[in-house]
């Protein structure tokens, strides 16, 4: 993530997406720190900190897009990240 401040793990809070409290921050803008990059480590969920609330939201997050262990169990694997063409 080029261009990005990573940050270590910090104060975990919950996912809107799964619920679970696997969310963590792990970047800032980079130049004026007007956004964070939230991540989820159970459901790999992202979201902004200038997201809509009802996106960063658990309790208004739509139900239709919510993720169970069931949900996420019957999901197929992520598919890999193919190599950068080279020019």
């Amino acid at each position: 993530m080029e261009g990005y401040l990573i940050r270590k793990q910090e104060k975990k809070m919950f996912c809107p997406r799964c619920d679970k409290d696997e969310g963590i921050k792990c970047a800032d803008a980079p130049k004026d720190h007007s956004w964070e990059l939230y991540r989820c480590r159970y459901c790999d969920f992202v979201w902004r900190s200038t997201e809509k609330e009802s996106i960063k939201n658990r309790e208004l997050y739509d139900p239709i897009f919510k993720l169970n262990e069931e949900k996420i169990r019957e999901m197929g694997e992520k598919p890999a990240i193919p190599p950068l063409k080279t020019k």
